[in-house]
């Protein structure tokens, strides 16, 4: 497979983010799609992907975080794949923090969304080996839950408050199609 621009909303091949994905059964479908999603997150630069962004309705999202000047102490996480990922606790202390997404007006759109500080993960990974990691830094918990937000058909806009809306901020010089 080649990197795919991602499905935008407001398009017909975008309708498939507002549907839940099926499960995956076969491990060597997961690891094409899988490589897909990483050649296609490295191309647009991002910190998540997960399938539905790239017309693919199977639950299977990557992440990929590194440490930064900005902020060193973000873990580092490097295109660890998540197959069939089921969220078995979520923290009760939350936080607010800007999203954006590469399926919203091509990741130019961004809004504050309250998203669990931790959470506890149950997936397999690409030998098929099932793992459960409890994840206790903010953003990364936010990066696994919005990604797994796609997997169930929803996009960050639906966790904004409706009053948050009018706080939605454009950043038109980070249009991906510019790539």
């Amino acid at each position: 497979m080649a990197v795919i621009l991602p499905k935008q909303l407001g398009t017909p091949e975008g309708e498939l983010l507002f549907r839940a994905s099926d499960k995956i059964s076969d491990l060597k479908e997961a690891v094409k799609i899988v490589n897909t999603l990483k050649e296609t997150l490295d191309y647009y630069s991002g910190v998540g992907l997960a399938a539905p962004q790239i017309g693919i309705s199977k639950k299977v999202f990557i992440v990929h975080l590194q440490p930064t000047k900005e902020d060193p102490d973000l873990p580092d996480i490097r295109w660890k794949a998540y197959i069939n990922p089921e969220i078995l606790e979520i923290s009760s202390k939350s936080n607010v923090y800007a999203e954006g997404c590469l399926s919203v007006f091509y990741a130019t759109v961004y809004g504050a969304v309250a998203r669990p500080d931790g959470l506890k993960i149950k997936y397999w990974d690409m030998n098929g080996k099932e793992h459960i990691d409890e994840i206790d830094h903010p953003f990364h918990a936010r990066v696994i839950l919005h990604e797994n937000d796609h997997l169930n058909g929803k996009v960050f806009l639906q966790r904004m408050n409706p009053e948050d809306f009018s706080q939605l901020h454009w950043e038109e010089d980070l249009d991906i199609r510019k790539k």
